[in-house]
């Protein structure tokens, strides 16, 4: 009899442990219906809290029970409500505004964008939101997003001011930059100084650097994805920005109330007409065009139409004797990709997502000169389907999430089209197209199996087809968390990723002409194995989040090529192009500050990264060229008033590596009438540029708060104290005939000045 209570009773504690967790999800609004971001949401007695996101939206779990449930907002009345919880709940909270004092109020309010981060089992993860990228100064008072993330451990620039991104000792095209679930190929404006996202749009950005979740692949080192605006608005929005280099607009108008909206975004450049202002000429300009249609059908339907176009264009004529026929380049570049999303949920609330992609980028470069000509043109086109179905409140508090996803690609790596004199210099071509259809399907599982362990397991499985050639690859992902406290966890992760898309350049900053390419019956796909270890504590009362984490990450075939290749306009490049290994390794630190009068973060990365190709170095590992080895950054924002902040970013990275001439020798010309010198060069990248540091401040003044037309002045200066930071090498030969490496700087300070507005 004892034997059976016992076990009764082991059943019954069984049961409550498994069902005391629930999930409750929210919205706070206004009276008006307005979302309102940032608002307090507290419960009792479990002491739970949590800040609404952009959009008024919460989600938190918490026991079941009798609970409280406080909401606060700053010039708002206090909301309080009693019941009790047996399950998963829904609120709606409308929190009235305080008498006679509303429009004395600034709206603040705690926002902790790594605070689900810590909660769950992920590491590697960075969140950011339309207010960080907007706060920081940078080149010519653009916000850009790429910027911002370089400011972030182990992501790394390239050139000074260039909007490459070189994640945990991997490449430019390792990282997988997704627009709404499509696939972005080149992400840069104005030669690499702008990326392509318009900062008027994002809703906000998650960057994964590893433990990657099941559903994301196909590339090995990072992935960026950027979710814009998606919520059906209650009146017309309007807001726009004008600065040194580009100016933008964003309208926002509801169609139906809560049932359907359009927004559109666009942005230009004017440094063409920047630069002849200056009595110089430069013919160039950028755009983008962005929109989105949001349909809300159904409480269950969530449907989302977007579109993006946005292209780079060039056109120059230079006639230096004034006759008319002079000559003549013009460089057009782009991107252009629409994707349509629908999300339904079930009863029970199980909730599936279903889109439809296509992503397409392309160059056409033409020179001509009287009746010379020589044209060059490569294009990338993507069409794809995604679906994935999951539900995050299992009993017990576990998640699941399974789907699966198609990609086409169709690749025009390059075409060449000569005449007169140009064809005796470059012959017409065509590379052989190719077409690679790329599966994938996924699951993954999280759950609580002790108290203070939480472990996500998935797996992923791709395929990829090609002519003659078949690949298909196991990619398995675990992470755990550990809680030590309240406040702080270990974590540890295992990713193995695979890629079958490259992008093949000879150049050590990423360029618009890169070609991509898939694999082939001869270049197989490159894969990366990654473990990472992280301590991760929150210090809730300040909002304060710190993580010390270290990882290690090997790479197998990946993608170079021999020495002495010339990859510009050759189009047999595949029969030199070789595959090799890589190994990458380092510590990352991030104290990052996320609401209060000041926020900001400070980072730290120390990294190593290695390669090995059996045709190279004599085989010999080296360090690769996206070996840095000190990358740090200080980025602050500080409210001085209601009206006034300043902000300032401070940035150190160790110099890029390059290859010298160590020496040279004399033989004699074929000639036989002299004698030519040849250059002996040291080890591949044995030697690194200078390291690179740079201050840029900045500061807005904003209209009074509350009112309906909203405006704010923000300038600084690039570059504060005019370091010219090195982006290339030169050689200057001496009178002895020595030879001495120069370091060229590409900017020196820079002030800005924009004028932003919205109503």
């Amino acid at each position: 009899m004892r034997q059976s209570l016992s076990l009764i009773m082991f059943v019954l504690i069984g049961y409550v442990a498994v069902a005391q967790q629930v999930t409750i999800k929210g919205t706070v609004r206004d009276a008006n219906g307005e979302r309102l971001p940032s608002a307090y949401v507290l419960f009792t007695p479990d002491s739970t809290y949590i800040a609404t996101d952009s959009h008024g939206h919460f989600s938190v779990r918490v026991s079941t029970g009798r609970k409280v449930c406080q909401v606060t907002y700053i010039g708002y009345e206090l909301y309080q409500q009693s019941f009790r919880l047996r399950g998963d709940t829904t609120l709606t909270v409308t929190l009235r505004p305080t008498a006679g004092q509303l429009q004395e109020v600034v709206i603040t309010g705690a926002r902790n964008a790594q605070q689900d981060v810590f909660n769950s089992s992920r590491t590697s993860t960075y969140l950011l939101t339309q207010e960080d990228i907007n706060a920081l100064p940078v080149l010519g008072g653009e916000a850009d997003v790429i910027k911002t993330l370089q400011l972030l451990p182990g992501t790394l620039r390239g050139a000074d001011g260039s909007s490459d991104i070189f994640v945990r000792g991997g490449a430019a095209d390792q990282n997988l930059v997704l627009l709404d679930d499509v696939p972005i190929y080149n992400t840069s404006h104005l030669f690499g100084f702008l990326s392509v996202f318009n900062p008027d749009i994002l809703d906000h950005v998650e960057a994964i650097n590893g433990g990657f979740p099941a559903e994301f692949g196909g590339r090995l080192s990072s992935i960026l994805n950027i979710k814009t605006t998606a919520e059906v608005p209650t009146r017309t929005r309007v807001s726009g920005d004008i600065g040194v280099l580009a100016s933008r607009l964003f309208i926002e108008q509801p169609l139906v109330k809560d049932k359907a909206s359009i927004w559109v975004a666009g942005r230009r450049t004017y440094i063409d007409q920047v630069v002849k202002a200056l009595g110089e000429e430069l013919p160039y300009f950028f755009y983008d065009l962005n929109g989105k249609i949001l349909l809300k059908p159904t409480p269950r339907d969530h449907i989302e139409i977007s579109y993006y176009g946005g292209d780079d264009v060039l056109d120059l004529f230079r006639d230096r004797d004034n006759d008319g026929s002079g000559f003549t380049t013009t460089y057009e570049a782009g991107n252009n990709s629409q994707s349509a999303r629908w999300v339904h949920t079930f009863d029970g609330g199980w909730k599936s997502e279903l889109s439809a992609i296509r992503s397409e980028y392309k160059y056409n470069i033409r020179n001509a000169f009287e009746d010379n000509e020589l044209v060059a043109f490569s294009d990338i086109e993507d069409y794809g389907a995604r679906w994935s179905i999951h539900k995050d409140s299992l009993r017990g508090g576990a998640a699941f999430k399974t789907g699966a996803e198609w990609t086409r690609h169709a690749v025009s790596p390059n075409i060449i089209n000569t005449e007169g004199a140009f064809s005796q210099l470059f012959e017409s071509s065509v590379a052989q197209g190719r077409i690679a259809n790329e599966f994938a399907v996924h699951g993954q599982y999280e759950w609580s199996p002790l108290k203070h362990v939480r472990i996500n397991a998935g797996l992923r499985g791709s395929m990829a087809v090609v002519e003659n050639r078949t690949y298909a690859n196991p990619e398995p992902r675990l992470s755990a968390r550990y809680t030590l406290t309240d406040n702080q966890a270990l974590k540890l992760s295992y990713s193995r990723m695979v890629q079958y898309m490259h992008r093949i350049s000879s150049s050590a900053v990423s360029s618009p002409t890169d070609i991509w390419y898939p694999v082939t019956e001869d270049v197989v796909p490159q894969t990366s194995n990654q473990v990472a270890l992280a301590w991760q504590n929150t210090f809730r009362e300040d909002n304060i989040f710190l993580s010390i984490e270290g990882y290690y990450k090997s790479m197998d075939h990946l993608i170079g090529y021999e020495e002495g290749t010339n990859l510009f306009m050759n189009n047999d490049f595949e029969s030199r192009l070789i595959q090799g290994k890589g190994s990458a390794w380092g510590l990352e630190v991030l104290l990052r500050k996320e609401a209060g009068r000041f926020k900001g973060w400070i980072s730290y990365t120390l990294s190593w990264s290695r390669r090995q190709f059996d045709e190279v170095n004599g085989g010999a590992w080296f360090y690769s060229r996206y070996d840095r080895r000190h990358n740090g950054a200080i980025v602050g924002q500080y409210a001085l008033g209601k009206r006034w902040a300043a902000s300032v970013v401070w940035e150190f990275i160790s110099g890029s590596r390059f290859t010298p001439i160590v020496g040279q020798y004399a033989v004699l010309a074929p000639t036989l009438t002299g004698v030519d010198l040849i250059p002996i060069f040291s080890r591949i990248n044995a030697v690194k540029l200078a390291d690179a540091h740079r201050l840029d401040i900045g500061i807005k003044f904003k209209s009074r708060p509350h009112r309906r037309f909203q405006w704010e002045w923000f300038a600084g200066i690039y570059n504060a104290y005019n370091r010219a930071n090195p982006v290339a090498i030169t050689i200057e030969q001496e009178d002895d005939g020595t030879l001495r490496y120069e370091q060229p700087g590409l900017f020196g300070a820079i002030p800005f000045i924009s004028y932003g507005f919205k109503f």
